[in-house]
């Protein structure tokens, strides 16, 4: 089973860092959307963001969470280990960030079904989301 495992590995992430790459790509066109992390150093599956206003504020990871979700993408806010909980993300606070933005940090992950259509419908999507979300009152301040 370990060898399967490994084997099945070796092809799929390249697969998923090729994906993980088409995203951030895309991503890099949405306004307003701030990495976190290192692009290159990072799970080849994984890909993390906050999305900050004109002014600098930062919208509410719950709020973005719960409308992709509407939409039928499922994202996550925060870090894994404390998810569904409004507590900022260890991971964040660790890497430096302030606590705001730790508790706003999204979560994109890609799995063995994801194709790149896929990551042009999430990227479609999450620009329509913001668009509505971006007159509302669910940004936090810094």
């Amino acid at each position: 089973a370990a060898e399967l495992a490994a084997q099945e590995m070796a092809i799929e992430t390249p697969r998923l860092i090729h994906l993980r790459e088409q995203l951030y790509d895309q991503l890099a066109d949405v306004a307003g959307l701030v990495p976190t992390g290192d692009r290159w150093n990072r799970l080849p599956h994984h890909v993390s963001f906050s999305v900050h206003s004109a002014g600098g504020e930062i919208f509410s990871g719950k709020t973005l969470v719960r409308q992709m979700n509407l939409a039928g993408i499922g994202i996550s806010a925060g870090s894994a280990c404390n998810s569904g909980k409004l507590v900022p993300s260890p991971i964040l606070v660790a890497m430096g960030y302030c606590d705001r933005l730790a508790k706003s940090g999204i979560r994109l992950t890609l799995g063995r079904d994801t194709t790149g259509a896929d990551i042009d419908w999430t990227v479609m999507v999450l620009k329509q989301v913001l668009a509505r979300l971006a007159p509302q009152p669910t940004l936090l301040k810094v």
